[in-house]
């Protein structure tokens, strides 16, 4: 460091070496700490506890209980004749329903009680109508002139077993008028002389469904039960295709049809179809020319012709409809309603299958039973997707249509399918639209260029 004289008379001029080798980097502002990270809470999957477990049995002894079930109104009419014999008030209401072994027949069975055998028409088995024993008692004594009182928890003697089959008997007149049509009709084979009996008639094979009921007779409650073994509802309903089913059917709908209103739909009305493979679907592009194996109309000329409407997945059965074209747009008018046939879910199209018919074996493959089902080396099932075959539908149109405007669809009405002449036609695969096409020839034969891909 040196220091030098100015210019100007006492000022002095500072001069410093540095080695700039040694200078680091210039020192960075403070900052604020960073926020620690908020604290993650352990993930773990949602599970339901504490919920009713319910066998598959349960709800098919369930949906076979329902063509047993009086018609609306009849445990009304029951309850009414049971005021007039006992002349007091007489409530009877379902409470539940459930599907157990017959080896649980001692739980849902009081024993003393009063244990009524009923016999469902000609039908081998026989179910058991139970009334618990208090309430066997008021009704005894309110028949035989007194006030209800319930004398102990002993047994009913004869002669107030015979009362007691007295009252189911006036409640079976009444009951039996109001079954479904085809269900047996259930009446007295006797009375049972404890669960021992009970268990000796019904056996203990298969499950059971046993139905609680509460009642009210007077100012006394109580319960009824009634055991019906699966054998019997098993026996009791009525075939996949019958009348009875049909008439069940329209008579949800006529009953519900209020509900049922709001809901939509889409009514399609097909004039064509081609079969492909999954694979081939799959490769579709615009441009590409799908051949047809039938065409019923030409849209493209504006020709009339025939379809089929049908709603959602179409396996209950579909209308055949003639279409013409009106003002320039295509109208379809019913000619016929197709029901769904047995084991052809597809209304009678060949080839359709059913959810239902889980366990199949296909004799097109060519392989002994024992080896179905084996590995194939080391390879996987990918390649075996060219061969699931594909039904594409061609559809003029579909509209929207509401549950109450299907339950009123008849033979003859006219339905606008808001479609005009030489528009294109849209493909679907069971009701969902994958492409739309106009109608072409190609080399005589008939089929749809793909112009849009959904």
């Amino acid at each position: 460091m040196s220091l030098e004289p100015d210019d100007e008379p006492g000022v002095f001029e500072r001069t410093m070496l540095v080695d700039t080798r040694k200078l680091g980097p210039p020192p960075k502002p403070a900052q604020a700490p960073a926020p620690a990270p908020a604290p993650v809470s352990p993930w773990r999957p949602f599970a339901f506890t504490n919920l009713e477990k319910v066998s598959r049995t349960q709800g098919q002894l369930a949906e076979r209980l329902r063509w047993l079930t009086p018609n609306a109104g009849t445990l009304e009419t029951v309850c009414a004749r049971l005021k007039a014999l006992f002349d007091v008030d007489v409530r009877l209401s379902v409470e539940s329903a459930q599907a157990r072994p017959m080896t649980e027949l001692r739980r849902f069975l009081g024993d003393p009680s009063f244990l009524a055998v009923l016999a469902p028409g000609a039908l081998k088995g026989r179910a058991i109508l139970e009334i618990e024993l208090s309430l066997a008692h008021s009704a005894v004594d309110l028949l035989l002139g007194g006030a209800g009182e319930t004398v102990g928890l002993r047994p009913l003697t004869d002669i107030e077993e015979g009362v007691m089959g007295y009252v189911v008997l006036e409640a079976l007149k009444e009951l039996v008028p109001g079954l479904q049509p085809g269900v047996p009709r259930p009446r007295l084979d006797g009375v049972a002389r404890g669960v021992d009996e009970v268990s000796a008639r019904l056996g203990e094979d298969g499950p059971m469904l046993a139905v609680h009921l509460n009642a009210v007779l007077g100012s006394h409650r109580g319960i009824v039960r009634l055991v019906v073994p699966s054998a019997v509802l098993e026996a009791a309903e009525p075939a996949v295709e019958s009348a009875q089913r049909r008439e069940h059917r329209r008579q949800d709908m006529k009953a519900n049809g209020r509900r049922l209103s709001a809901l939509r739909d889409w009514l399609r009305a097909e004039i064509g179809v081609a079969e492909l493979s999954a694979q081939d679907l799959a490769s579709l592009r615009v441009k590409d020319v799908l051949l047809l194996d039938m065409l019923s109309a030409r849209p493209d000329r504006g020709e009339s012709g025939t379809a089929q409407l049908r709603l959602g997945l179409g396996r209950t059965g579909h209308f055949l409809a003639d279409v013409a074209v009106e003002n320039g747009r295509y109208r379809a008018r019913i000619t016929d309603i197709i029901p769904g046939e047995p084991g052809n879910p597809q209304g009678g199209e060949p080839g359709g299958g059913s959810e239902e018919n889980e366990d199949f074996t296909n004799p097109e493959l060519g392989v002994p039973p024992e080896l179905e089902g084996a590995a194939l080396d080391d390879k996987d099932g990918s390649d075996l997707l060219s061969d699931l075959p594909l039904q594409v539908a061609v559809e003029l149109a579909r509209v929207p249509i509401t549950a109450e405007q299907v339950v009123g669809l008849r033979t003859g009405q006219v339905i606008d399918l808001r479609r005009g002449a030489g528009e294109p036609v849209d493909l679907s695969v069971n009701g969902k639209v994958v492409a739309r096409g106009e109608l072409v020839e190609l080399e005589g034969q008939l089929g749809v260029r793909i112009i849009h891909l959904s």
